[in-house]
Formats: structure tokens, sequence, C-alpha cells
């Protein structure tokens, strides 16, 4: 019995090492460096904008973009929340 288990949960870790490794990795948006990336999903992040200052250093600055499409978006979070093209 404790042959049959360890088989499948070999198996288990298998599959989902593959299907992790063989997600497509989306480039990251235009003009953000790595650092400044926060991948949230495979088609959801947050870019962090260093240099604003905040009144509670604790808090990052920054937006969240989207794929949409075949590139990324910025997320308009003040007002009707709609897609904006990011600069390339």
């Amino acid at each position: 019995m404790k042959t049959l288990l360890t088989i499948a949960a070999v198996c288990t870790l298998g599959l989902v090492t593959t299907l992790v490794i063989g997600q497509e990795q989306k480039p990251l948006p235009p003009a953000v460096m790595e650092s400044n990336w926060i991948p949230i999903g495979d088609k959801v992040g947050f870019v962090v904008t260093p240099g604003l200052p905040t009144a509670d250093p604790s808090v990052i600055a920054g937006y969240f973009v989207a794929w949409h499409g075949d590139s990324w978006k910025r997320i308009d979070s003040a007002g009707a929340f709609q897609f904006q093209p990011l600069h390339k």
C-alpha cells in the first residue's frame, strides 16, 4: 500500500512540475525593470514605481497591469476601470 501511495505521489509531483515549467512566460511590460515587477499570475502583475513619495513608508506606489490580447495593458484603478495601452 505504501509503495502504491509513493508511486502516486511521485507521478502527481511530476505532472505538476511539467505543467508549471511548461507555462508560457510573458515578457515584462514595456520599460519595466525586473526588479520593479511583481507577477501576481500568468496574466496580471503589479509594477512598483520607485521614487514616488507616500505618506507611509511601508506602502509601495505602483499600478496593476493585465495581459490582454497580445500585450500588457495598464489597469486604470481610478474612475471607470478600463484598460490603458502602455507606451512601447
